[in-house]
C-alpha cells in the first residue's frame, strides 16, 4: 500500500477508497482492483458476503468511448462479485461502469421539469465524445438539481413520451460526474495514437486543451488522469516511454516533476509484451502521487536491457536493477529535464557544470524531400557521368551533373561509411523546392548552407548504439543523417568525443528513444579539451582510415577499386582467402584497440573510471570480417562485373557505368560486346555465364590451379552429394546468384534477369548501364530462337533414349527428362512471343528514372521475386506517369 494512504488509514474508511480506470476497455485493471480492495475489506473486518456490493457500489468506477467495451468491463466486475458471493445477482447494484455517449443527436424535450439553462452546457460538452471519450472535462453543473428535475419527470404525468428521454438524460449525468469527481486511485492502460493519426475534431479539442501533451493521446490521458485525482492520491499508467525524453513532451514533464512525485516506475523498454515485437513500443509503468517532491524520493526498476516479457519478468522478481531514493530534483539538471533515473552524480554533474555541444559546433537537419521516391538514388541506378563522383569524367562530356552524393543514415556503423544514394539537386535543388512547397512545406531546403562541407553525421534512428560517421566534402546529407559542424581543428577530435561509451551514454541520458535528432546531439556536454588533444585526434585519424578501407572493400562503395581476393599475387584462391583473412582480421582487431584507446581517454577525461569501463565487445565493431561464403560470392559479383564491363582486370574501379563501351579497356579478360550473358541449366551456349566464369578464374589466377579454384569455390558455396564443382556453380547461377545480386544492391538490381519463367528454360543477365534498343532483340535472335532449335534436338535425343531404354530405370529417367524438355520448349515458345512485342517496341531507358521505374518496363519478362517488392516498383511507374 503507497505510504500517503497508510498515513490517512485512520480518517479513511475502505469505501472512500475509490479507484477509476478511465480507459477501461474490457475492465483487466478493475477486476485486478476488485480483488485488491476485497483483501483491504477484509482486513478491516467486514463480512466477505458484504464486500463484494460495497466494492461496486462505492470503490469501482470506469469510463470507456466504446459501448461494448464497458459493457464486457460490467460483465467482468459482476462475474468476479459473483465469485465472491453468489447470489449477488439476485439484486445486482448499479454500476458505476458506463461507455461515453455522444449527444449530437440528443434534445431536450420542453417539459416543463426541465430547466434547459441548467441541461444544454452538458449537452453541448458530449456532442464530440464518440471522438472525445473520456478526455472531455464537463463544466459545472448541480447534479442533485438535475437529478430532482429527472425525478420529477419520471413521476409526471402530464405527457407519457418526455418519460422516454429520462434514461439517456440519467446516462448523461453519470458520465458527467464520474468525470467531474475526484478520486484516491486513478489507473489506465491509456490509448496509443500519435497526433498524426487524429481527426479533426480531437486534434482540435486537444490542441485547445492539452498543449503540454498533444502528441500523443497516452500523454493527453497523463495530464487527463492527474487532474482526475485528489489530493494525495495516486496515478499509476503504463504507456510509452517516450514522455520520459523527447522534447514534445518537455513542458509535460516539467510540470510533472515540479508539482508532484513519482513515487515508483519500472522501465519495460522494447518487448514488454509478448505479442508486440520490435523496438516501436517501448513502455513505463509507475506509480504518480499528487504530492510535492519537496523532500521525497522515488524508486524505479530499468528492464529495457532484456528483450522478452518472460526476462523482464524474471529480472524484476530477482530484485536486481534497482534504483532508490531518486531525487527527481536532479532531472532539471539534464537538458529538456529528462527523466534519467539511473544516472550517477558525476554524469548529472557533468550536464550540470558543462556547456552543451551547440556551444562550439553547429547540428542540423538534413533535405526532406517529402518523396524520396522520386528525387534519391542508390548511388549504382544512374549514369556515373551525371554524378558528382570521382568517377565522372569531368571535362570530356556535356553530361550534366544533376545527381550529388548522399550520406542518408543507415544501419548502425561507426567512424566512415553508410554512403550509398544520391540526390537530384540540379539548380541547387530546385525541383526538390518546388516540390517541397507543393506539398505545403517551407521552400528552403534544411541545413542547405552546410552542403557539400566537411562534418560528421550519424544515423538518426538505430536499434542499437549511436552510429557516428565523418562526413566527407562533396556530400549532402538528409533528415535521415542530421550532421555537425564545426572548426576543421575539432572535428576529428568530435569525432573521437561522439564515437566513445562516453557518449553514447550521456546521449543515452537525453534520448532513450534511440532516436537521435539534432536537438538531442546539441544538448550534449561539450567535451573536455585538454593537452591531449592530438592524441585523441590521431585515434579518430586511424580509426576513419581503417573503416575507409573496409567501405571500399565491398563493390557498393562508390570508391571499390578491385575484389579484395584478387589483391594478392598467387595463383591459389584458397590462399588468396587466407591472406585477406588474415588481413581484415588484424584490421579488425587494430580498430577494436583505438575503439578501447578512445573510450578510456574520454572515460579518463570526465573522471567515469568507477561508472564505465573501455572495453568494446566484437559485435559493436562495425567493420566486416572475411567470411568465406560472403567472400566467394561477392568474388562471383566481381566476375560478372568484369563480363559486363562494369569492371576490368586491367584497372581498378568502375570502368563502365553510363559512359560509351571502351572494349579496350577490357584486354586481359574481355567484356561482353553486348553485356547479355546466358544463364541456362545446360552449357546451350560458348558464352554461357558459367564458360565465362571459368575462363575468369583461368585468367585472373592461372591455368595451372583452375581445378583447384573451381572446387575451392564449390565448397564455400555447399556441394550436394554427387555434384560436381561445375554443376554446383551452375545451379548458383540459375537459382541463387539473382537473389544474392538483389540484395546487396538494396533491391535496386544493376544485372536485370531476364527469364522465361518457372521452368528455367531460358534466363540472361543484362547489364543495366549497357542496355540499349537493340538488346531485346538480340536477346531473342542470339539466344531464344537458337536456344529453340537446341531444345528441339534435346527433345529428339530424349526421346530416341527413352525408344531405347532398356530398364525401366533408364526409362523413368528419360521420360522424366522429355516432359522437362517439353515443359521448357512451351515456356520458351511464349516467352519468344512476348520478348518479339517488346523488341519491336524499341524501348528506350533514362538511366535518372531509376531502377525502381524502368524495371516495371519489362514487366513478365525479368524476374519478379518476392524480394524485389513489386508493389513498390508499381508506385514508381505511378509517380513517373504522373511526371510526364
Amino acid at each position: 500500500m503507497p505510504p500517503c494512504l497508510v498515513k490517512k488509514e485512520k480518517s479513511l474508511t475502505p469505501q472512500e477508497l475509490t479507484a477509476i480506470d478511465p480507459a477501461c476497455g474490457s475492465g483487466h485493471i478493475l477486476v485486478y482492483a476488485f480483488d485488491l480492495l476485497f483483501e483491504i475489506y477484509k482486513e478491516q473486518g467486514y463480512l466477505e458476503r458484504d464486500i463484494p456490493a460495497l466494492i461496486l457500489t462505492h470503490n469501482l468506477y470506469g469510463l470507456d468511448i466504446d459501448e461494448r467495451a464497458a459493457q464486457l468491463a460490467s460483465f467482468a466486475v459482476l462475474m468476479k462479485a459473483r465469485a465472491k458471493n453468489s447470489r449477488i445477482l439476485r439484486q445486482p447494484p448499479a454500476l458505476n461502469i458506463t461507455a461515453v455517449r455522444p449527444t449530437h443527436s440528443q434534445t431536450l424535450p420542453p417539459a416543463a421539469e426541465l430547466k434547459a439553462e441548467d441541461w444544454e452546457p452538458l449537452v453541448e460538452a458530449f456532442k464530440n465524445a464518440d471522438n472525445l471519450g473520456s478526455l472531455i472535462t464537463p463544466p459545472p453543473f448541480d447534479a442533485q438539481k438535475l437529478k430532482a428535475q429527472l425525478e420529477k419527470l419520471e413521476n409526471s404525468d402530464r405527457n407519457p413520451l418526455f418519460r422516454e428521454y429520462v434514461p439517456a438524460l440519467q446516462g448523461l449525468l453519470l458520465q458527467a460526474e464520474l468525470l467531474s469527481n475526484q478520486y484516491w486511485v486513478v489507473v489506465a492502460n491509456p490509448p496509443y495514437m500519435g497526433s498524426g493519426s487524429f481527426n479533426d475534431v480531437v486534434k482540435k479539442f486537444v490542441n485547445t486543451n492539452y498543449q503540454n501533451s498533444k502528441s500523443d493521446l497516452f500523454a493527453v490521458f497523463m495530464e487527463l488522469c492527474i487532474k482526475m485525482v485528489a489530493n494525495t492520491g495516486f496515478m499509476a499508467t503504463i504507456n510509452q516511454h517516450s514522455w520520459m525524453f523527447l522534447s514534445s513532451y518537455e513542458n509535460l514533464r516539467k510540470e510533472l516533476l515540479t508539482k508532484y512525485t513519482i513515487e515508483s516506475m519500472v522501465h519495460l523498454g522494447a518487448r514488454a509484451f509478448p505479442e508486440i515485437g520490435g523496438e516501436v513500443v517501448q513502455s513505463t509503468t509507475f506509480v504518480l502521487s499528487k504530492q510535492s517532491p519537496q523532500d521525497r524520493t522515488g524508486n524505479y526498476v530499468r528492464l529495457v536491457n532484456y528483450n522478452s516479457a518472460e526476462s523482464k519478468e524474471k529480472k524484476y522478481l530477482s530484485g536486481e536493477h534497482r534504483y532508490f531514493g531518486v531525487n527527481q530534483a536532479d532531472f532539471a539538471k539534464i537538458p529538456g529535464s529528462a527523466i534519467a533515473y539511473w544516472v550517477c552524480k558525476n554524469i548529472f554533474n557533468i550536464f550540470w557544470q558543462s556547456h552543451n555541444l551547440g556551444k562550439i559546433a553547429v547540428t542540423t537537419k538534413g533535405i526532406a524531400t517529402n518523396k524520396n521516391d522520386r528525387f534519391i538514388r542508390c548511388w549504382q541506378e544512374v549514369s556515373i557521368e551525371r554524378t558528382n563522383l570521382k568517377y565522372s569524367t569531368k571535362g570530356k562530356n556535356n553530361s550534366i551533373k544533376s545527381w550529388f552524393a548522399l550520406s542518408k543514415g543507415g544501419e548502425f556503423r561507426r567512424w566512415y561509411g553508410n554512403l550509398e544514394y544520391v540526390i537530384n539537386y540540379l539548380n541547387d535543388g530546385e525541383e526538390v523546392r518546388e516540390y517541397r512547397v507543393k506539398v505545403g512545406q517551407a521552400e528552403a531546403l534544411p541545413g542547405a548552407k552546410y552542403y557539400f562541407l566537411q562534418g560528421i553525421t550519424w544515423s538518426k534512428i538505430s536499434s542499437s548504439f549511436f552510429g557516428v560517421r565523418f562526413l566527407p566534402k562533396e556530400l549532402i546529407f538528409d533528415d535521415a543523417s542530421p550532421s555537425l559542424f564545426t572548426s576543421k581543428n575539432y572535428i576529428y577530435w568530435l569525432l573521437g568525443y561522439m564515437c566513445s561509451n562516453v557518449a553514447f551514454e550521456l546521449i543515452k541520458v537525453i534520448s532513450s528513444t534511440l532516436n537521435f535528432q539534432s536537438g538531442d546531439i546539441k544538448n550534449l556536454p561539450a567535451p573536455v579539451n585538454n593537452e591531449s588533444h592530438t592524441y585523441a585526434q590521431n585515434i579518430a585519424l586511424s580509426a576513419i582510415e581503417i573503416s575507409r578501407q573496409d567501405w571500399d572493400n565491398f563493390e557498393t562503395s562508390w570508391d571499390f577499386p578491385t575484389h579484395p581476393l584478387l589483391r594478392h599475387n598467387t595463383k591459389h584462391l584458397s590462399e588468396a582467402f587466407t591472406i585477406w583473412q588474415s588481413k581484415s582480421e588484424t584490421a579488425f582487431r587494430e580498430l577494436q584497440r583505438l575503439e578501447e584507446e578512445n573510450n578510456c581517454y574520454w572515460i579518463e577525461a570526465y573522471g567515469l573510471q568507477d561508472e564505465l569501463t573501455p572495453e568494446v565487445p566484437d559485435d559493436q565493431i562495425t567493420i566486416r570480417r572475411a567470411d568465406l561464403d560472403r567472400d566467394i560470392r561477392s568474388l562471383i559479383s566481381y566476375a560478372v562485373g568484369c563480363m559486363m564491363g562494369r569492371y576490368s582486370l586491367d584497372k581498378p574501379g568502375l570502368i563502365h557505368a553510363g559512359q560509351p563501351f571502351d572494349p579496350t579497356l577490357h584486354q586481359t579478360f574481355p567484356a561482353s560486346s553486348n553485356a547479355i550473358i546466358p544463364i541456362t541449366d545446360q552449357a546451350y551456349f560458348d558464352d554461357d555465364i558459367v564458360t565465362r566464369f571459368i575462363e575468369f578464374l583461368r585468367v585472373a589466377y592461372s591455368p595451372e590451379t583452375l581445378t583447384e579454384n573451381l572446387n575451392f569455390i564449390a565448397n564455400a558455396l555447399k556441394l550436394k552429394n554427387g555434384e560436381s564443382a561445375q554443376e554446383r556453380i551452375r545451379r548458383y547461377f540459375v537459382q541463387e546468384f539473382i537473389s544474392d545480386h538483389i540484395q546487396t544492391y538494396k533491391k535496386r538490381p544493376i544485372y536485370w534477369l531476364f527469364t522465361s519463367g518457372k521452368k528455367r528454360a531460358f534466363g540472361a543477365l543484362v547489364y543495366l548501364h549497357r542496355y540499349n534498343e537493340d538488346t531485346l532483340a538480340r536477346i531473342r535472335t542470339d539466344y531464344v530462337l537458337e536456344l529453340q532449335v537446341k531444345l528441339d534436338g534435346e527433345i529428339a535425343r530424349s526421346q530416341q533414349q527413352l525408344d531405347n531404354a532398356s530398364s525401366s530405370a533408364a526409362k523413368k529417367a528419360a521420360t522424366n527428362r522429355l516432359k522437362e524438355l517439353q515443359a521448357q520448349q512451351l515456356e520458351l515458345r511464349d516467352y519468344q512471343a512476348k520478348l518479339q512485342t517488346l523488341a519491336d517496341a524499341r524501348i528506350t531507358l533514362n538511366l535518372d528514372d531509376g531502377v525502381a521505374y524502368n524495371y516495371t518496363r519489362f514487366k513478365g519478362l525479368v524476374y519478379e521475386g518476392s524480394d524485389l517488392k513489386m508493389a513498390d516498383l508499381e508506385k514508381a511507374s505511378q509517380w513517373k506517369r504522373e511526371l510526364l
